[in-house]
């Protein structure tokens, strides 16, 4: 992704919601249990779902469904998106045409926002609302569903999409790697701690991830290097070592290959933009 692009996210954290800007980052493949939802609002987004590539349009909403696999590609110079994750419980408890509501989300959607629609989705980015908050994105996102399913026509694509399967061990999986980056992760490591044998293993993270052992690993490693660059003054040597790369040049190099600048070069850019 372009280093240029800005993201405007909706962070969950100790049950506190807030936005965050951050600039230039690139999401691996990845899934979550919470729907996300994903606004234009300049420029373009090229998203994989499912291993389908998607161009998503300036004023344009994707919907992806909760344990679908996706990734953030690439961007147009310039472009902003706003981003924000909701569990589809959350929405069902503030409606009552539960029904309709699973149905439609069955499937990942491209929508043209109408104009209460980018309202309703800068509401739910800017909520600061505390404790209140898994009650109060839910109704924003229960109220950006009416808006949808009022206009039917502003959906302009929907797209079937697979869930990933065994969720449960693809969930244990990251953790395990995300507690253990600072070592040397090794597929027998995995295997072990998932009950599987090492070939059949690295079948399973092709298969739900389209990613190798090693790929993986590194997408993770990096999502906490980028959110350590982003978040903290921590130094970049510092970085590289705590999320378990073995050593700058490797850092630099795999960071560079997926991100198009230098750690030293992204943290950069991240100061001048503040």
């Amino acid at each position: 992704m372009g280093e240029n692009c800005t993201i405007i996210r909706m962070l969950v954290e100790d049950n506190i919601y807030g936005s965050v800007v951050t600039h230039g980052f690139a999401v691996f493949n990845h899934w979550h249990n919470e729907m996300e939802f994903i606004y234009v609002e300049e420029g373009k987004l090229d998203i994989d779902v499912d291993g389908n590539v998607y161009g998503v349009k300036e004023g344009q909403i994707i919907i992806v469904s909760s344990n679908v696999m996706h990734a953030y590609l690439k961007t147009d110079p310039g472009t902003v998106i706003w981003v924000a994750k909701v569990f589809l419980k959350n929405i069902l408890g503030c409606l009552d045409t539960k029904q309709r509501m699973t149905d439609i989300y069955r499937n990942t959607l491209i929508i043209k926002a109408t104009d209460r629609m980018k309202i309703i989705f800068s509401d739910l980015i800017h909520a600061q609302y505390g404790k209140m908050n898994e009650f109060y994105s839910g109704i924003k996102v229960s109220e950006l569903t009416i808006e949808i399913l009022s206009n039917k026509n502003t959906i302009k694509q929907y797209i079937p999409t697979k869930m990933v399967e065994n969720t449960e061990n693809i969930y244990k999986m990251q953790q395990f790697i995300e507690e253990n980056l600072y070592k040397d992760i090794t597929l027998t490591m995995v295997a072990d701690y998932l009950g599987f044998s090492p070939a059949y293993c690295s079948k399973y993270i092709k298969k739900n991830t389209n990613l190798n052992f090693l790929d993986y690993v590194n997408s993770v490693r990096l999502r906490e290097a980028e959110e350590l660059l982003q978040t903290t003054e921590t130094c970049i040597t510092e970085v590289a070592y705590s999320t378990g790369f073995k050593s700058i040049q490797c850092f630099n190099r795999i960071f560079k290959k997926h991100r198009g600048v230098t750690p030293s070069q992204y943290k950069k850019s991240l100061k001048s933009k503040k």
